[in-house]
């Protein structure tokens, strides 16, 4: 199986989306297809990749058209996106220069203004309308005939329904048999001046939605000064390779993941993580794509070529959780899906009565069309996506790389955060806490582990190291080697009781050091607790949480530990199948973990949490990646915005629905002419848009 996302060209309203979804998914060649209207894109899982021309065909079939979205036609998409951007601006243009001279008009018969009277003859609004209504209108009645020909309803079939009712009334009983109170053509020309002014309103409003993405593809550097043969040459991002040397000067923009093998710069990495603060990178250390080096000269071997990079990845991150359907989308599919046809109903039912009563079928017909234009169901289909584009915008300003959008809804619903230790808590890094025998023992006891690999033994750092013998590693044991004639032993409790040595503790994070016979000296160390622990799981506490910490070390490491941090709940020495089997049985659970060892765990949790660096983002398996320095402090970030972002959400839906719940009953007793109707309803989708982005100010 294979995943592509496809470009979705066409779509107008939530249930054009949705009538691509069913087609989609009703081909053979489809696992499983979302559809996102604010995106304007479908993420496809394929049977293979031999089905991509069967996708197409498919969305040509519901009336739409496709472009698969990769490296090989971004062009091509940018091209298709100019040129409709284009055309729908300049037939919004021609068509508002054609229905503002009836405008006047109007004004002039109300107004008794005798000189511009003529524009309201209803043969120059016939000549001025119909270009209108079937030429720039001509998009909607594509879209209305394909809808119903997939045996569906869209906004097109409002619009093309509703404005043809006023084009008609008023050619039949306002031309031609000459009811005079029954002209009405600036109604169906403005109506659709205003739609396609909506449409142009709505498509700035979505790039707004998509500026994270937008901000990171702007700091992306185009050339990098590669190092070859000792000369330094511009050379295009996309042209260099891993393991190649480039150069970075102050003030530049880092244009690829490096490893610093030479120079000291600092770094602010603001865009990436959030922090302010700038960061010092020394040779050895890891700097991401797109920090900028604020002093110094470094140079360093490239990690991941552009596709693979830091900005890819959170790019792909931001993409993949704006593609997801969540959970609250549901309600609003379901509603979309019968909204039109009851409409339509209404719509029926507004037209009988009103001509019951009044007697008068062009009144009738007037407040028909008020009913179907002001019905549009756009703002309910972007009440939900727009709000999660923004909201992951928000969250990778500051280090959160959703990259389910499912995880922004269930977070709220969190009551329980469990941590992982080693990684996560802990940086990972022990430091040496205490030494029990002599000087000189300790300077043997570093020279011989100066030779091993053990995360413990590269602790012992000495400036001057003694000549080393017979050096050996013994399996999970520890080592042996002879120095100045003595055989020494460096490792656990288990090689000690090997040379018959008795010890009281047993403990993890201890090197025993003895020689054949007698225990000489204890190393003891302790982990290196996060600078932001502390403060994180005490504010968690404050907002009702609880905590636990999961790990697989031993109880009396974890607990030391703990009485650093205080967590509620400590579990040790707990395997990975274990601790998925703990979460899983904990009740609105979080998990944070270091993503690699704790993927199951994190799987297994309502949200999984991975602590992730540029390196290794594409490894994590959590829903929600943190790249942020201060990770932990992101905990609470990332609960503050899933609550803003459901919150948000919510505001949509209601101005949505209350939009259509006071429009819809105006329109039917005629209160709200066609004209208002239709600006009220293009507003409404630009309306509940800057809703959205509203969300991408508030403060985390």
């Amino acid at each position: 199986m294979k995943t592509q996302s496809f470009v979705i060209t066409g779509m107008t309203c939530a249930n054009c989306a949705h009538q691509v979804s069913k087609s989609l998914n009703a081909s053979d060649a489809v696992v499983e297809a979302t559809v996102n209207l604010a995106t304007e894109k479908a993420k496809v899982i394929m049977q293979d990749e031999s089905g991509t021309d069967q996708i197409i065909r498919a969305v040509q079939q519901a009336g739409y058209g496709a472009i698969v979205d990769d490296k090989a036609h971004r062009e091509k998409i940018r091209l298709a996106k100019l040129k409709s951007e284009k055309r729908l601006l300049w037939s919004f243009i021609i068509a508002a220069l054609l229905s503002f001279p009836m405008m006047i008009g109007m004004f002039a018969m109300i107004f008794d203004l005798h000189s511009f009277m003529f524009l309201h003859d209803p043969w120059v609004q016939l000549i001025l309308a119909t270009p209108v209504q079937f030429i720039f209108g001509a998009r909607f009645y594509k879209g209305a005939y394909m809808a119903i020909k997939n045996k569906s309803a869209n906004m097109d079939v409002l619009v093309a329904l509703g404005t043809t009712v006023a084009y008609l009334s008023s050619l039949i009983f306002g031309l031609l048999l000459a009811h005079r109170s029954a002209v009405n053509f600036e109604s169906s020309a403005v109506i659709i001046t205003l739609v396609l002014l909506g449409k142009n309103l709505e498509n700035k409003a979505k790039k707004n939605t998509s500026a994270a993405i937008y901000s990171l593809q702007k700091q992306r550097a185009q050339t990098v000064h590669l190092i070859h043969v000792g000369k330094e040459i511009d050379t295009p991002v996309e042209r260099v390779v891993e393991n190649q040397i480039i150069s970075v000067k102050a003030g530049e923009s880092v244009p690829l993941d490096i490893k610093v093998i030479s120079g000291t710069a600092s770094f602010d990495e603001s865009s990436l993580t959030g922090e302010s603060v700038p960061v010092t990178k020394n040779s050895g250390e890891f700097v991401a794509e797109g920090a900028i080096n604020l002093d110094g000269v470094i140079t360093g071997v490239v990690i991941h070529t552009q596709e693979a990079s830091t900005i890819s990845q959170m790019m792909a991150a931001i993409e993949e959780a704006q593609a997801t359907k969540p959970k609250i989308q549901k309600v609003a599919d379901k509603i979309s899906s019968i909204f039109v046809p009851v409409v339509l109903l209404i719509s029926l039912v507004t037209f009988i009565i009103t001509f019951w009563v009044t007697k008068d079928i062009s009144v009738a017909l007037l407040h028909t069309t008020s009913v179907l234009v002001i019905s549009c169901p756009c703002a309910l289909g972007l009440a939900t996506p727009t709000a999660i584009m923004v909201a992951t915008g928000l969250g990778a300003k500051h280090g959160i790389l959703i990259k389910d959008a499912n995880a922004l809804e269930d977070s709220k619903n969190v009551s329980t955060i469990i941590f992982d230790k080693t990684g996560t808590i802990t940086t990972g890094k022990f430091k040496l806490e205490n030494w029990s025998g002599s000087e000189s023992d300790f300077q043997i006891l570093a020279s011989i582990e100066s030779y091993s690999n053990h995360p413990l033994a590269k602790t012992l750092s000495i400036d001057h190291t003694l000549p080393i013998t017979n050096f050996k590693e013994l399996a999970g044991q520890g080592v042996m080697a002879d120095v100045n004639g003595q055989t020494y032993y460096a490792g656990n409790a288990d090689l000690m009781m090997a040379q018959g040595i008795a010890v009281e503790t047993s403990s993890n994070t201890s090197i025993y050091f003895a020689t054949q016979k007698r225990l000489v000296g204890i190393a003891t160390f302790s982990s290196e607790i996060k600078s932001d622990a502390r403060d994180t799981i005490a504010n968690l506490h404050k907002i009702g949480m609880k905590t636990m910490m999961l790990t697989g070390d031993n109880a009396a490491s974890a607990e030391l530990i703990n009485q650093e941090v205080g967590v509620n709940t400590v579990i040790a020495k707990a395997t990975p199948t274990q601790k998925a089997t703990i979460v899983r049985e904990t009740k609105n659970a979080m998990m944070v973990g270091d993503g690699i060892n704790d993927s199951v765990a994190l799987s297994s949790a309502l949200v999984g949490v991975a602590m992730g660096s540029g390196s290794d983002i594409a490894m994590q398996s959590g829903d929600v990646v943190i790249v942020s320095d201060h990770a932990l402090e992101r905990i609470t970030s990332l609960m503050t915005l899933s609550k803003k972002t459901v919150r948000k959400i919510h505001q949509n839906y209601f101005w949505a629905f209350i939009y259509n719940l006071i429009g819809i009953p105006l329109a039917a007793f005629g209160l709200l002419n066609p004209i208002f109707a239709g600006l009220a309803m293009s507003l409404s989708s630009v309306s509940v848009i800057i809703s959205s982005l509203i969300l991408g100010r508030e403060k985390l």
